[in-house]
């Protein structure tokens, strides 16, 4: 679908950087058919040399030489942005948005009715090709558009799926707050492992390898997280003593918070951006 298509990226950061890539890696487009937009000389360089594609200061020339426009700015900028393309906004041109905790509402109150959208999240993972991007359209999203876009994100995803828009950003603060409490996780174990006499290297491999191993094995037993973790936990043994202090410290209680936090913060943007 997405082969003899002009895309445009509006936004250099790096997620245009990694989908124009995974584009280029499929091999369903070429370089020349690739454009970015942004307003640093020295970052369209930077893209131009390790990716071959082309790059220009002006929204508007990127946005009408394509045939399917991707806007890769954070959502702060997004007015000013969709402001530049309301004059040359077209009902043949596919519109996807990576903008976090922006409706489709949103867009469609500042570009002409009939737009085809979509509002995307994509994975965090696109640079390994695992994960899942969301999707959600606008009535004016087509079949066709879906295939668009479904092409698109499959060249760094592992799942595409369609989701309601009233649980666009759920999936999005649950993936992004979950990917960085695991992170905070593996930081904190490595340095617990380093304290009880593991080599740094030994400690880092280490606790990859668990947690990875934890995660697949939850999938594999289909068995309730809670559940491992009591059978793991010996009466009296060393593990329960260490579940013990993490349960003191409350760190679930903090995972929970966490996520409720960055759901609190992304409707507190859509707000923020529908009043600006």
């Amino acid at each position: 679908m997405l082969e003899g298509q002009r895309i445009a990226f509006i936004g250099a950061g790096v997620m245009a950087e990694v989908l124009a890539a995974g584009l280029l890696r499929s091999k369903l487009v070429p370089p020349e058919s690739i454009l970015v937009s942004h307003y640093r000389d020295d970052r369209l360089e930077q893209l131009r040399q390790s990716l071959g594609v082309k790059g220009v200061r002006d929204n508007r020339e990127a946005y009408t030489s394509a045939d399917l426009t991707v806007l890769c700015v954070r959502p702060q900028a997004m007015p000013a942005v969709l402001e530049e393309l309301r004059d040359v906004a077209s009902a043949d041109h596919l519109l996807i948005s990576i903008a976090a905790g922006l409706p489709i509402r949103f867009y469609e109150n500042r570009l002409p009715s009939g737009i085809p959208f979509i509002r995307a999240m994509p994975t965090f993972f696109a640079q390994i090709k695992m994960g899942t991007t969301g999707l959600s359209l606008n009535k004016d999203t087509t079949a066709d558009h879906l295939a668009l876009a479904s092409r698109l994100f499959g060249t760094v995803s592992e799942n595409v799926i369609v989701l309601p828009e009233s649980e666009m950003d759920a999936f999005t603060t649950f993936g992004s707050t979950t990917t960085a409490a695991v992170y905070m996780l593996l930081d904190a174990l490595i340095t617990a492992g380093s304290l009880v006499g593991l080599r740094h290297q030994a400690s880092h491999a280490r606790a990859i390898e668990q947690v990875v191993a934890a995660a697949r094995n939850v999938e594999a037993t289909e068995k309730p997280p809670a559940q491992l973790m009591e059978e793991l936990c010996t009466p009296g043994g060393v593990t329960v003593e260490g579940v013990k202090v993490l349960e003191e410290r409350a760190v679930r209680g903090a995972a929970i918070d966490g996520v409720l936090a960055a759901m609190k913060r992304a409707v507190r943007l859509a707000k923020d951006a529908a009043d600006a």
